[in-house]
């Protein structure tokens, strides 16, 4: 049994609130005063409990990424459940030809499908190859691909069908064909890294896209004149829309102007964590690029952001001080609004009885003192361990 001083759940926030564990299911949720401690039960306290967080966009961290074959995927889901991750989706996309996108595809693909001891890794992301070459960010130029659904059924059958979200430029060539086609095949689709119009994005929108690829990041602009994707975010509910709040790819204010124009129903909080994340500063040579991490950033040499070093509680620990947040907002943007727009919030994203116990025990600063994977510790602060 969990027993928390405030605890987020659909129906508010509940003040010393009991959630009842049984094997890997939530059995009941309500104050502790109408639970009574069942005989023999352990009892874990905390200051704030919320759902176990969901990250829709990560690559990697620790030194390791998702494309470095099962093993290092897992070591990278490890990672990410002591800062209170429960599910996260593989990011991948790079690679010279579609065939060495296929192999770390289907690397990452099998270690969805085991325990990885740490964060689910529910499936993969595919942020690239298709977007667009003049808001490409990090990613090689000469790796970019248009829009192919051939292609991309090639890929979701290396994945063994666990690719779950694709992202794409809804400007470039047959994208709207695309993104119908991945729909077809229950695939959710991000728009971003992308110089769409507003009516171009809203094109993609239309077509089936739901997610905003890190909102600001990669994208035309918000101009007055010409929105773009960053207008069509902020004006169109049927878009989640990623924030990457690290203080470093987003200014407080564009983060607290998102949050204000779209509610916290709208946004959901990502890392877009890079391999280096976790790692001290330094100059690292790795196999693709070399890559700097210097005040709390990672940079190409040319000083391109290349991902984030942020792990998802320094997040939300940021998101805690926007003018007005509310322990249920956090706990919709850490989780809930990401289970609905992946389709998992019947097992997942809330504090709730009959889903799985994912949980983020907090204490009163927002800092990690434990996570619960479908009821397993996959971890604990050491000074909590005992």
């Amino acid at each position: 049994m969990i027993l928390a001083k405030r605890a987020a759940t659909p129906t508010g926030v509940i003040a010393d609130a009991a959630v009842l564990v049984d094997g890997d299911r939530i059995v009941a949720v309500d104050a502790a005063a109408r639970i009574p401690v069942p005989d023999g039960a352990e009892v874990v306290r905390c200051d704030v409990l919320l759902p176990g967080f969901i990250d829709l966009h990560v690559h990697g961290a620790g030194g390791q990424s998702f494309g470095d074959g099962p093993e290092a995927a897992r070591a990278v889901a490890r990672s990410m459940g002591s800062a209170g991750v429960t599910t996260c989706y593989a990011g991948l996309g790079a690679g010279a030809t579609l065939e060495a996108i296929a192999w770390t595809v289907a690397g990452a693909a099998e270690a969805a499908l085991a325990d990885t001891g740490g964060a689910r890794i529910a499936g993969v992301f595919m942020e690239g190859p298709f977007i667009s070459p003049a808001r490409k960010g990090a990613w090689n130029a000469a790796h970019l691909r248009t829009p192919d659904l051939a292609e991309l059924r090639e890929l979701v059958a290396a994945s063994q069908g666990r690719i779950r979200r694709i992202n794409v430029a809804p400007e470039l060539p047959d994208a709207l064909e695309f993104i119908r086609g991945a729909r077809e095949q229950g695939i959710a689709v991000s728009l971003g890294h992308s110089n769409a119009t507003y009516q171009e994005a809203l094109a993609g929108v239309g077509a089936g896209g739901s997610i905003t690829n890190h909102t600001y990041n990669a994208m035309s602009p918000l101009d007055h004149r010409a929105p773009g994707l960053v207008g069509a975010t902020l004006t169109c509910d049927a878009l989640l829309a990623e924030l990457i709040l690290d203080h470093v790819h987003v200014h407080p204010a564009a983060a607290t102007a998102l949050v204000r124009g779209r509610g916290t129903g709208g946004v959901a909080l990502i890392t877009d964590g890079s391999m280096l994340a976790g790692m001290p500063d330094g100059t690292y040579d790795t196999p693709a690029r070399t890559l700097t991490v210097k005040d709390g950033s990672v940079r190409l040499p040319d000083g391109t952001l290349a991902g984030s070093v942020a792990t998802f509680d320094q997040g939300l620990r940021h998101a805690a001080i926007i003018p007005g947040m509310e322990l249920h907002g956090l706990a919709a943007m850490a989780a809930t609004n990401a289970a609905k727009a992946m389709g998992i919030d019947r097992e997942t994203g809330a504090i709730a009885s009959g889903l799985f116990a994912d949980l983020a025990l907090l204490d009163d600063r927002l800092h990690v003192q434990a996570t619960l994977a479908r009821g397993v510790a996959v971890y604990r602060r050491p000074e909590a361990a005992s």
